[in-house]
């Protein structure tokens, strides 16, 4: 099937059809043939195949009814021929993500997100035009590529299941909230609606608490008093008297903009602006629209079947289109996340259209770039547009899916190789200021990347771990969800999300809009903090980085249990009842906590990142041998459930991304920087609290790091309810011994770059001081690759 990229598949237009029909004009080229037989009938056909352990796939030439069978799925258009799939269609994910809604965030991870609903995330669609005057939803901005209004909506949507539980019983309490201590009464009912008459008939009670997971044992708290309230799975909070609802509502938001795209979808199925139908560009507008309704669907349970009809709608509508208006430029470039779609609904909605969506799995393929074949040299088949390449990353883990083909799952673990050998940085993004970094500069930590890079490349190395299960994978997400995201906000107030970048550097040492400047390919405000800097689409793309990260912390097993992929405090109810709960600071701290309530007896899989080499692992008490490190753990959890325990015990390390004389400076998942002080200036002001900064810097920054002294680590913890990655007081930090580099200058408004060490020798550098390493994400300007003395 790699052979077949070269030609263009033109879908055939298919009414929904038993199974044994097969696909019309479609035919199978595969290279495994498992026998080829005379048949009676198209169903004979199929029931052979179907009867085949070994097969995957069937061909029948209704010509001299020869029926052949194969082991693998791509097939292309041939007149004539009927074809169809048998098994899967889908490969199974190592491990399956939650469904949207299904995790409820706690601890500094609440924060954040909390963070973000209170900045842009929350106010776009009270005052900036692509969001608020879209056309989308009627108005006339957001023109072109209609990409902004999705961009947004795809991470407005699981934000606001994180953040909002849709109640379980009409609007009478509130999903994963629990209210401690207070209690009048404490009673069995039948239901929350029991219990919220019991409040109201109780002059004393002033709310109440149900935990009803369990549907034979629903229990009822009656609350006195208004106390604090915390997330807690399986409990619902109501109160009598609910405070009035804040100015920023993103639940009504959400509802507003996905009913009115449902109620606008045409009758031919498309969503979105009409669309004259010649530009095969317009395809990837949609892309975004459709994550976002498959998210609303799985949290919003009640509307599950009006929006999945409407995204198998689109779905048909655009094979139907596809037969003969392919997808080009960004649709062509991002087909993968397409497909994601595509197998959403095979996996939960097919609707009868099985076949449909099979070949629409084939079309996406065929008509999306030649990934596979790019991220070998970075010179063939796709392009080198940053974003594009961040969204790329997950192309063969998507087709590994679609396939099962193996080399898929070698072309993942490859790309991610070839990519930090040519282009990578420090923080676990690569050096793409909009497009990938020219030959002499690839890895030059002064130059940018950009933010849409940042998030998407999350989404990616998190969908690479769900699919292979791979600990590099979410290894690398970790790592850039908790360095580079944050590292890309700033302002005055320090760690809100009011601000951001469209560049950010490894190596930054003022965020101003220069004319000369060291990034090739954005304009000169590329690197202010601000509302839109250089372009808009990071304005709406950056919403889905924290959330979609979120909702990628808990997943089912193969084997009935339930795995860990990334760390921080969060808790989730798994399909069939059971409950997980996560209780750390981490990464701002070594040790996790994690709590399992089950029934039955079921594995618990825990992931050992690649650099925590001297873990340390409790099982209910026990102490077990340390854990390999890299690798996903499977701990068999008793009925009733328990409590795993795991310290990191990180150690402080030093790696080489730019050269063998310069270090990023690590511990655990959190990179460590040198901040540099900044004064800021306002240069424009927007609604709210959004406006654009330049800072220049107020203190020194040119330093080598002088490796044979110390490096000594400091925790001073998280506080509850500070920002988790503020600009000052930071949680941790190290401290290490540097001295001055005056050799060390700008070039083009930036730090030159790094000279390699040993660089202070004859006297070159200045008399050596101890200074902080603050966590990357926590800082404005900084010095992130450093010489070595």
């Amino acid at each position: 099937f790699m052979g077949m990229r070269g030609a263009l598949v033109l879908a055939a237009v298919l009414a929904c059809a038993l199974a044994w029909d097969g696909a019309i004009d479609y035919a199978r080229f595969g290279t495994n043939t498992i026998g080829s037989f005379h048949v009676a009938a198209r169903a004979d056909c199929h029931a052979l195949c179907s009867n085949n352990t070994a097969c995957v796939s069937w061909q029948l030439n209704p010509a001299d009814m020869i029926c052949d069978l194969f082991s693998e799925r791509f097939a292309k258009e041939l007149p004539g021929r009927v074809s169809g799939v048998i098994r899967g269609p889908l490969t199974p994910r190592a491990f399956r993500p939650l469904p949207a809604g299904a995790t409820t965030p706690k601890g500094w991870l609440l924060k954040q997100l909390q963070i973000q609903e209170d900045g842009l995330t929350g106010h776009l669609a009270l005052f900036w035009a692509d969001i608020m005057n879209s056309v989308w939803i009627g108005g006339d901005a957001d023109g072109g590529l209609h990409e902004r209004t999705p961009y947004w909506l795809n991470g407005l949507v699981p934000l606001a299941f994180l953040l909002h539980k849709p109640a379980r019983a009409g609007a009478l309490c509130q999903e994963g909230i629990d209210m401690p201590y207070g209690d009048l009464r404490t009673l069995k009912v039948k239901d929350a609606a029991e219990c919220s008459s019991l409040c109201n008939e109780t002059d004393a009670c002033v709310g109440f608490v149900v935990d009803d997971c369990d549907p034979n044992n629903v229990q009822c708290w009656l609350k006195g008093e208004i106390l604090e309230q915390v997330p807690l799975s399986c409990r619902c909070l109501g109160l009598k008297n609910p405070p009035p609802p804040q100015p920023v509502d993103i639940m009504a938001q959400m509802h507003a903009y996905v009913n009115y795209i449902l109620a606008h979808q045409d009758e031919t199925g498309w969503l979105g602006p009409a669309d004259p139908g010649n530009d095969g560009n317009k395809y990837w507008g949609r892309f975004d629209v459709l994550l976002a309704l498959t998210m609303y669907a799985e949290a919003n349970t009640t509307d599950f079947a009006r929006v999945s009809k409407a995204v198998l709608d689109f779905v048909l509508c655009a094979q139907k289109r596809m037969a003969t208006l392919p997808l080009q430029g960004w649709a062509a470039n991002r087909g993968m996340d397409f497909a994601l779609t595509v197998q959403w609904l095979l996996d939960n909605a097919p609707q009868g259209h099985e076949q449909d969506l099979v070949a629409m799995l084939e079309t996406i393929y065929e008509q999306t770039n030649d990934w596979e074949l790019w991220f070998q040299t970075f010179s063939q088949g796709a392009s080198n547009h940053g974003v594009n390449n961040a969204q790329a990353l997950k192309s063969s883990a998507v087709w590994y899916v679609s396939t099962g083909n193996q080399s898929f799952a070698q072309s993942s673990r490859s790309r991610l190789v070839n990519m930090d050998r040519t282009y990578g940085l420090a923080h676990g993004v690569f050096c793409a200021d909009e497009l990938l970094c020219e030959p002499g500069q690839q890895k030059m930590p002064s130059r940018g990347t950009e933010l849409c890079t940042v998030v998407e490349a999350m989404f990616s190395y998190n969908t690479m771990f769900s699919v292979h299960g791979d600990v590099t994978f979410a290894d690398r997400a970790e790592r850039i969800a908790y360095n580079a995201l944050p590292a890309t906000w700033s302002s005055p107030r320090g760690g809100d999300m009011w601000a951001h970048q469209y560049l950010q550097a490894v190596n930054e040492i003022n965020a101003v809009s220069v004319a000369d400047h060291v990034w090739t390919h954005d304009g000169p405000d590329a690197e202010l903090y601000g509302l839109e800097p250089n372009y808009g689409c990071c304005t709406a793309n950056f919403n889905q980085g924290w959330p979609k990260f979120a909702n990628m912390i808990f997943f089912t097993s193969p084997d009935g249990g339930v795995a860990v992929g990334a760390y921080a405090p969060a808790s989730a109810v798994l399909p069939g009842g059971a409950q997980i709960d996560i209780a750390t600071a981490y990464p701002f701290d070594d040790v996790i906590t994690i709590t399992l309530r089950s029934a039955a007896a079921m594995p618990l899989w825990v992931r050992i990142p690649g650099w925590a080499t001297q873990a340390k692992l409790i099982v209910l008490g026990k102490a077990q041998p340390t854990p390999k490190n890299g690798t996903m753990v499977a701990l068999a959890m008793p009925a009733g459930g328990g409590v795993v325990t795991l310290n990191m015990n990180a150690a402080v390390r030093t790696e080489h991304w730019y050269s063998q004389g310069t270090v990023s400076v690590h511990r655990g998942p959190l990179m460590y920087s040198i901040p540099i002080a900044g004064n800021f200036t306002t240069l424009r002001r927007y609604a709210f609290e959004s406006a654009d900064y330049q800072v220049l810097p107020n203190a020194s920054w040119a330093y080598a790091i002088d490796l044979t002294q110390n490096i000594t680590y400091f925790q001073p913890g998280y506080q509850a309810g500070a920002a988790p990655f503020n600009k000052t007081a930071w949680p941790v930090y190290l401290e290490a011994t540097v001295r001055p580099l005056a050799g060390w200058g700008e070039a083009k408004n930036s730090a030159a770059p790094p000279p390699s060490g040993p660089v202070c020798t004859g006297g070159a550098c200045g008399a050596p001081q101890r200074v902080r390493m603050a966590p990357h994400g926590g800082t404005s300007l900084r010095i992130g690759e450093i010489p070595v003395a």
